[in-house]
């Protein structure tokens, strides 16, 4: 198997919907047929949570024991789709790292072991700066950056966008998917007017928006996805067509 395609969901502020895009754009690929790993490098480790899990310090282990990350997997309960769940002692490992200076492909050389076992890797990050964020982000083909349309919400958006312009500086050999357009609603003149500004702005990296929907942050609720819960809604459909547009790059 050739190396996977890996895919980050990063921004710089929270509350954007990067988890959920992460497991929604997981699992469907899974269903697709396609060898899934998603890894949460979210001190919140929500992901796992999302999808009928409990965190647990996976993540924290294999970066700070460099160790083989296959004992650090573990099963969804869906079939091709797996994970590396973290929690809050990712953090700790995020302070370990720095304190201890590892290089920029310390994440990409930790995860190597793995590469011959996924056709995709996912990413889910926190929303701060600190090195393990941009860590896996040079391990990263491809870059997402979900953004609530909302006011304010393009300040963190703005950061990471300087982010990854450093580090294709330094010699980063991914790229920006996309700007992907969180909780759009059409009825609200706010919502509107971002989507224009983003637009306006990054008129080339702007990707089709997610609608808001209660349903969504039912499916957290209840461990489960979108493609579970109610998979013929909008929101199945449009974290569908975001899934394949990915697999396209």
């Amino acid at each position: 198997m050739a190396k996977p395609k890996v895919i980050t969901f990063a921004n710089q502020k929270g509350g954007v919907g990067k988890t959920t895009s992460a497991v929604s754009t997981g699992h469907h690929l899974a269903k697709e047929g396609k060898e899934v790993l998603i890894v949460d490098f979210d001190p919140q480790g929500q992901c796992f949570t999302a999808l009928g899990g409990n965190a647990e310090n996976c993540v924290f282990n294999m970066l700070i024991q460099q160790s083989d990350p296959r004992q650090w997997v573990r099963e969804t309960g869906r079939e091709s789709l797996h994970i590396i769940p973290g929690n809050r002692t990712t953090a700790t490992a995020q302070i370990v790292m720095s304190a201890e200076n590892r290089p920029i492909t310390a994440v990409q050389d930790v995860l190597k072991p793995l590469y011959k076992e996924y056709d995709y890797i996912i990413f889910d990050t926190a929303p701060s700066v600190g090195g393990l964020q941009e860590r896996a982000v040079w391990a990263s083909d491809l870059v997402v950056l979900p953004t609530a349309t909302e006011y304010l919400s393009s300040d963190g958006l703005i950061q990471m966008m300087t982010t990854l312009t450093g580090l294709a500086e330094k010699g980063w050999k991914g790229k920006l998917a996309g700007i992907l357009p969180t909780f759009y609603d059409t009825q609200t003149k706010q919502s509107q007017t971002a989507i224009t500004q983003l637009q306006e702005y990054f008129p080339d990296s702007v990707l089709t928006p997610i609608h808001r929907a209660t349903i969504l942050r039912e499916c957290a609720a209840e461990g489960m996805t979108i493609f579970e819960k109610s998979p013929k809604s909008r929101a199945a459909k449009e974290y569908a067509a975001l899934a394949d547009y990915l697999t396209t790059l």
